[in-house]
């Protein structure tokens, strides 16, 4: 089951959300969540394997995204 919060899906791949909104590169440095290499993972999939909040992570990026 894919963690969504309001408007994002984080079935993307973190790769993807980067490239729709750039803005959220920030968010996911702070959760230690690697962009780069690590970028083809889904949200999901980050979650799952580093026990991350997934409901707050992705509450965040859209944070981020509305304060673009």
């Amino acid at each position: 089951m894919s963690i969504t919060a309001n408007q994002l899906d984080c079935s993307l791949t973190v790769n993807e959300i980067v490239a729709r909104h750039p803005e959220t590169v920030a968010v996911f440095t702070a959760w230690g969540v690697d962009t780069c290499c690590g970028g083809k993972h889904s949200v999901d999939e980050v979650v799952r394997r580093h026990a991350l909040d997934g409901q707050a992570l992705c509450q965040a990026l859209e944070e981020a995204m509305r304060a673009a």
